[in-house]
């Protein structure tokens, strides 16, 4: 009886959904617990870890269900981040719909955003493979940067576009998006003096005679000696009885009541308060922009859950496993590397948004090929086959580097070799990982688990 009703309930119409859902909802709520109680550095760590996670989703159906390399997913990053920050900064309704704007639909413009590039990019890319398919999504990653730092009258070029976080109500003031344009050169076109105005004499013309020069004796004999202030007379202008001497300041101290409450004995400062960096203020920045990578990060895992585990997840590991033989049971080996394509797109887009509002800064600089690289790395340490493959993935990330700084700290290396010992632990780490565990870290204990099954289980008898 328990047999037929575990198997009802698996095959039951939408429990698998169903069950994907509550999963993701514990996780929500277990995260958004922990940022709650974490402080504000450990709540900027979770926040990257959650945006590396989303973007560590597609790259996880990308190149470990459907078979496909990419070197540019940190570029389609760039896509979400600066479809959201030219969306937020300059809407202020909903197209069609007039509804306010907010940055829940920044983010599904972004989404939007990458869908449209992942379908290009993939219609380019269906028909080529391994280091052809490399180059095309090498090319990706150097050129949107290229192409973001051509407009820096739209896009801020090198400088970008400054974020405000949380999304102001109301919109973006103008007088803000008047202060990013002064990092536009064309901005300062009008301060230019006209060219027809200005008279340019030759050199031997514009000279000075020699009567309109200035002479030091002039100048001595320009200022009166009654009108110089000697020492005698600054010492004069203060009157004696106005001097604070070491008496008086002893004596205000003693004066001063100690029975005074402290709104009384302090002065007011006129200052702005929003001028003040204070560790409360910084700690309620990081945990709002980590409550939005965790929102964002278990909604993509949801989705790419249900994908993976369903027939499209099916269809990918099809054309990834034998195109030929796909195409024979009429599956479309274009169609299933292109779907591909736009879901991994679009994650990195998400992820780009995120990242975009935990830098409150969308730049060039920052979804740079090393992005990309670190994706790809990530994936391939994780376990390119599994999703708790790229969560694992995307902690190395974050966490490794903070590790090695400080025991670069604790054992006085230089600052240069400090700044690359990163790079040099993530080599190794591939490498070691490749030759040891091809299907990374994930792919490796459950390979190892499957091992201790079998051999605990009891011997089949003849």
């Amino acid at each position: 009886m328990r047999d037929r009703w575990t198997d009802f309930t698996l095959r039951a119409p939408g429990s698998r959904f169903a069950g994907h859902a509550l999963l993701a909802f514990v996780i929500w709520i277990l995260l958004a617990r922990l940022n709650m109680i974490i402080d504000a550095q450990m709540s900027y760590y979770l926040a990257l870890a959650a945006m590396y996670a989303t973007a560590m989703f597609g790259m996880t159906i990308l190149v470990g269900l459907s078979g496909q390399v990419s070197l540019g997913n940190g570029a389609l990053m760039a896509v979400g981040g600066y479809v959201f920050a030219l969306t937020s900064m300059h809407w202020k309704t909903v197209p069609i719909l007039g509804l306010p704007w907010n940055a829940v639909w920044s983010m599904v413009f972004a989404g939007l955003g990458g869908i449209i590039i992942g379908l290009i990019i993939g219609a380019l890319g269906a028909r080529l493979r391994g280091p052809y398919l490399a180059g095309l999504t090498l090319g990706v990653a150097v050129g949107i940067p290229s192409i973001i730092n051509r407009y820096p009258s739209l896009l801020g070029g090198e400088q970008g576009l400054k974020l405000i976080v949380p999304y102001p109500e109301g919109g973006y003031p103008e007088q803000v998006l008047s202060e990013d344009a002064q990092f536009d050169d064309s901005a300062l076109d009008e301060f230019l003096v006209d060219e027809s105005a200005v008279v340019q004499a030759p050199l031997e013309e514009a000279a000075p005679a020699e009567g309109d020069l200035l002479t030091l004796e002039d100048a001595q004999q320009g200022v009166a000696q009654e009108d110089l202030l000697t020492l005698e007379d600054a010492q004069q202008g203060v009157a004696q009885e106005d001097l604070l001497t070491l008496e008086d300041a002893q004596q205000g101290v003693q004066d001063m009541p100690t029975d005074a409450p402290i709104s009384e004995a302090t002065p007011e400062l006129a200052t702005d308060p929003s001028d003040a960096f204070t560790t409360a203020s910084d700690f309620v920045l990081q945990q709002w922009q980590a409550s939005v990578a965790i929102a964002v990060a278990c909604i993509v895992g949801f989705l790419a859950l249900n994908l993976v585990r369903g027939r499209q997840g099916r269809v990918w590991q099809a054309v990834r496993d034998d195109p030929v033989a796909a195409a024979v049971i009429g599956i479309s080996p274009s169609g299933g590397k292109i779907s591909a394509f736009v879901v991994s797109s679009m994650f990195a887009a998400l992820s780009g948004a995120v990242f975009a509002q935990i830098l409150t800064l969308a730049a060039p600089s920052a979804f740079g090929l090393g992005l990309s690289l670190s994706l790809l790395v990530g994936v391939v340490l994780g376990g390119r086959l599994s999703l708790i493959g790229a969560v694992i993935g995307a902690l190395l990330i974050v966490w490794l580097p903070e590790w090695v700084d400080s025991l670069s700290a604790e054992l006085g290396m230089p600052r240069q070799v400090a700044d690359n010992a990163p790079n040099l632990l993530y080599g190794l780490l591939v490498v070691a990982v490749v030759l040891v565990a091809p299907r990374g870290i994930m792919g490796g204990v459950s390979g190892l688990m499957s091992k201790m099954r079998r051999s605990s289980a009891p011997p089949s008898s003849g």
